[in-house]
């Protein structure tokens, strides 16, 4: 397959101020009572291994991928949604999406074509933790005789509704496999979650426990960034910071084109059937759901407000479900070439997939340059949110540069 992937080594952008994904706080652990929210996966027959990833390994094994079954998956991914297929030498086709993330249901048959081995399974992802209209999606992969698979790595709760959860199409309980990856959303070292519905077994997997002293790094790693010393981020040298950015531009990253039918690095083949740490299931099992769900419920609603009137961006998805607890705040941006680096040498908790597949289709390759995936996990500040709306507000309203030194 050919990859574009942006090289940032060149850029010197200094670490983030903010952390990405949650970390231990004083308020993170709390006594799990009757909750507004439950989680996905959180059965008894879910397998629980180190990383997301390493959960879909073996759910594409299961539905039969290799050198004789391919995959469908869509053209806006991360790598490592790619990755497990290709540890098992299987064939990947890209089918194309919507502006609004949907898959392309009128496409989906001419990339179900291109695909010269048998399409064993699908791959439906629910981006930023906003649910996908799953029933077309059945029905195809019904008719074509196609395992669905649902990527919940963006998507781990729903609200605890028993007639929502019944219904038609509901997220984590339509296809015939979900994934999660619960270190996305609780302040836990590692953790990817793999479960089967409507009686889907999941075979019997020889999963390798985690040594003591990997579980004892785990603790560690947990109690340092706990302890750490949070910064307090002074709101009124944002102004002058991002002036001076602005005036002067940075090196430039580069976008190299690259061929590859192997894993990326990130995937490591030792770490396929290593289980998760047990100080990772611990801390799962005592966060307060309902204070994860409803704080990162309003730092979107924050977030939202804060970007409403900016220039040159949007929210890509401007309405919060009530249902829906997100992973990220997605932003739009109209000129990457120069907010993307503003906002990254100001220490902003950046990310964005800009390590990708090649596919036709044009959203995936506007969106691996202009969305942006922001924070707005539950352990965030009062001072981190005012910091972070303020850095991006100051950054928006910065014309673009013609070019960059």
């Amino acid at each position: 397959m050919e990859y574009l992937r942006f090289d940032a080594s060149g850029c010197g952008f200094p670490k983030p101020r903010v952390p990405v994904l949650p970390t231990l706080g004083r308020h993170s652990l709390g006594r799990q009572t009757a909750s507004q929210f439950c989680q996905l996966g959180g059965n008894a027959n879910a397998q629980f291994f180190t990383r997301g990833r390493y959960a879909l390994t073996e759910a594409y094994r299961l539905c039969g991928l290799g050198p004789a079954g391919g995959l469908m998956a869509p053209s806006y991914h991360c790598r490592t949604m790619l990755d497990p297929a290709l540890s098992l030498g299987a064939e990947i086709v890209l089918y194309s999406l919507k502006p609004d993330l949907s898959p392309d249901l009128q496409g989906l048959k001419a990339s179900l074509s291109s695909c010269t081995t048998p399409v064993k399974a699908l791959l439906v992802t629910h981006y930023f933790g906003f649910a996908q209209a799953l029933e077309p999606l059945a029905a195809f992969c019904d008719e074509h005789h196609i395992t669905l698979i649902e990527d919940c790595s963006h998507a781990l709760f729903v609200r605890a509704n028993e007639n929502s959860r019944a219904e038609p199409g509901a997220m984590g309980r339509t296809g015939r496999f979900g994934i999660a990856s619960p270190y996305k959303f609780f302040p836990a070292e590692d953790g990817g979650l793999l479960w089967g519905n409507d009686g889907a077994a999941l075979q019997s997997l020889n999963q390798r426990s985690q040594s003591l002293a990997g579980n004892l790094k785990g603790v560690k790693r947990a109690l340092q960034a706990a302890i750490n010393p949070k910064p307090t981020l002074e709101l009124d040298a944002v102004n002058p910071e991002v002036l001076a950015l602005t005036s002067k531009p940075g090196a430039p990253g580069a976008h190299l084109h690259e061929q590859n039918l192997r894993p990326s690095h990130f995937y490591l083949a030792k770490e396929e059937s290593l289980q998760g740490l047990a100080c990772s299931r611990w801390v799962m099992r005592h966060t307060d759901i309902d204070r994860l769900a409803n704080q990162r419920r309003q730092n979107y609603q924050q977030w939202l407000a804060a970007v409403a009137a900016l220039p040159h961006c949007r929210a890509l998805f401007p309405d919060l479900p009530n249902d829906c607890v997100p992973y990220m705040f997605p932003l739009r941006i109209d000129h990457p070439e120069t907010h993307f680096y503003a906002l990254k040498y100001m220490g902003m908790p950046v990310w964005r997939w800009d390590d990708m597949a090649v596919s036709p289709c044009g959203v995936a390759t506007g969106y691996r340059e202009q969305v942006l995936h922001l924070p707005c996990h539950q352990e965030l500040t009062a001072n981190q949110m005012a910091w972070m709306t303020r850095v991006v507000a100051q950054v928006m309203q910065q014309p673009p540069m013609q070019g960059r030194l």
